[in-house]
């Protein structure tokens, strides 16, 4: 629980609680090992131990770098990296046109598309190559080799325990030596699998829109007119579609409750999804080993997310919340980690805490922010146009009007007052 306190915090510490005079516009924080700068929206840096990040007018360009690597974006087409600087690996790609790069066993590459190509490490490839796509296109993920004549249409892999061959919809065959071999003739009218695993043997076929069954070691599964109405059946579950995608009852393992559109339940694991009016209203739940995640959402203009203690632990009591979050888009939002939350309006943006939005743009659209950290609670109206700070504790007040133009100190019984930019009164020793 102390790693994920820990992760959440960083994910709210420099854009949502440490701001100061100047944001919207201007921000300069820095806390620990971490500093953070912006002008925004134009520009914004900011570095944690052995990572840095700087956006120009995000989402237009940003750079950032994890330890030896840099990687660099343009919107959402233009991307470049830099690897490790005792290699030559790199790329510079511009999506979905153009791609070039060194590949980590240092081969040079480049592709223009669709006209001509050859690429390494793209998209769980380790090679592709291609002439006027579809038309001809081949590729290697370690040691299956595949190519494809007018894609998808035709291709065939080979590999050690990989064989797959097709021509669709007419005819195709995929065998993983030691799992299973399956064919298909006229997709998807009909098809057929046997399983040649030992874990499950079995196997059967499937004719659309008529009948369908596969039997197998462990469950056997039966469809009519399929894909509409289906059963299966084994020692650990059952599932029953009558019709599909209308009626899914399922019990066992997975256990699920769906007579979609109106009213869904599914449990399997540790999570467990529910839905009414579906996709309106989601009640969705998580169990980790001493505390539950649960989220409900009223798209789009409703969310909310708490960690929940299921038993004691550390100074939390069982059935206590030690985060919470709450969002009413777009008009206001709410966010606890521990012992420090903030409630902030509008929130135009949305999604919950997206880095590059929170980093340079969301303090424009906050009229109104107040954020309690640790019995510390700060009030900031009109981008700061008028700020207050109280701390009970230590008997500390502040509020400042215009960034000084009227302001008003108390520490203890040392009071201040600031008429025109001007301090008056109060201890010398403590006058700034």
């Amino acid at each position: 629980m102390r790693r994920l306190l820990v992760s959440l915090a960083c994910v709210l510490s420099v854009s949502t609680f440490a701001q100061i005079d100047g944001d919207p516009l201007y921000a300069r924080v820095a806390e620990s090992n971490e500093t953070f700068y912006a002008w925004r929206p134009f520009y914004s840096h900011s570095t944690e131990p052995e990572r840095w990040r700087k956006d120009y007018f995000w989402p237009l360009y940003t750079r950032k770098g994890f330890k030896d690597e840099t990687y660099s974006r343009f919107l959402f087409f233009g991307h470049s990296a830099d690897f490790e600087r005792d290699t030559e690996r790199h790329r510079n790609w511009i999506f979905p046109i153009w791609f070039s790069g060194t590949s980590k066993e240092g081969e040079n590459y480049w592709a223009l598309f669709p006209i001509y190509g050859n690429l390494y490490e793209f998209m769980a490839r380790d090679e592709a190559s291609f002439v006027l796509f579809p038309a001809w296109y081949t590729s290697r993920i370690n040691d299956v080799e595949s190519w494809t004549v007018l894609w998808p249409l035709i291709s065939s892999a080979q590999g050690e325990k990989v064989d797959r061959f097709r021509v669709l919809p007419f005819y195709g065959h995929n065998r993983l030596k030691g799992e299973f071999e399956k064919t298909y003739y006229l997709w998807p009218l009909y098809s057929q699998v046997r399983y040649t695993n030992e874990r499950n043997p079995g196997g059967g076929f499937i004719l659309v829109p008529f009948y369908g069954r596969i039997k197998t070691e462990r469950a056997d599964n039966y469809w009519v007119l399929p894909p509409f109405f289906r059963y299966t059946g084994s020692d650990k579950q059952w599932i029953l579609h009558a019709p599909w995608p209308f009626v899914q009852l399922a019990g066992g393992e997975m256990n699920k409750r769906i007579f979609w559109p109106f009213y869904g339940k599914k449990s399997l694991g540790t999570t467990q999804r529910q839905y009414w009016l579906w996709p309106l209203f989601w009640n969705n739940k998580t169990t980790y080993a001493a505390h539950e995640q649960r989220r409900r959402k009223i798209i789009p203009f409703f969310y909310s997310q708490a960690d929940v203690m299921t038993e004691a632990s550390g100074s939390y009591a069982e059935g206590e919340a030690f985060t919470g979050y709450w969002k009413l888009w777009p008009l206001m939002s709410w966010d606890r980690i521990g012992e420090r939350s903030r409630f902030r309006t509008l929130e135009l943006w949305p999604f919950r805490n997206t880095p590059g939005i929170e980093r340079n743009w969301a303090p424009w659209w906050t009229l109104y922010r107040r954020v309690d950290d640790q019995g510390e609670i700060g009030h900031h109206v009109l981008w700061g146009l008028y700020r207050q700070v109280r701390d009970k504790e230590e008997e500390q007040f502040e509020w400042s009007l215009l960034k000084g133009l009227a302001g008003y100190k108390k520490e203890q019984d040392d009071r201040r007052y600031r008429i025109l930019f001007v301090w008056f009164g109060g201890n010398k020793e403590s006058e700034p």
